[in-house]
């Protein structure tokens, strides 16, 4: 029984995988962790674009006179550039929105 013991104290073969599985778990925990904020940033900029391009929907109209039925009504257009770089032109007869938002930190 002495002899049993003394073979398994002095064993240490699992003791390097055991070391490399904690470091493996450590570095895919703080991963996620930083994955999970960039998609959670990405989501909030996308619902906040949407947001934005509700806002630009124009709601005016006008009528001009009973006879002859003529009516008309405002156009609305909103833009995502996706990089920010766009020249905005104007589509009569309102004039386009940009709604792009910078991600954080970016």
């Amino acid at each position: 029984m002495r002899q049993i013991l003394h073979t398994l104290w002095a064993d240490d073969r699992g003791a390097l995988i055991a070391t490399e599985y904690l470091f493996f778990v450590t570095i895919v925990i703080i991963g996620t962790s930083v994955g999970l904020a960039n998609v959670r940033d990405a989501i909030n900029v996308e619902l906040t674009e949407t947001g934005n391009a509700l806002l630009a929907i124009s709601q005016g109209f006008a009528i001009s006179g009973t006879s002859g039925g003529t009516g008309s009504t405002n156009g609305s257009q909103a833009i995502d550039a996706g990089n920010g770089q766009l020249t905005l032109t104007a589509v009569p007869p309102a004039n386009p929105a940009l709604i792009d938002v910078p991600l954080p930190g970016g």
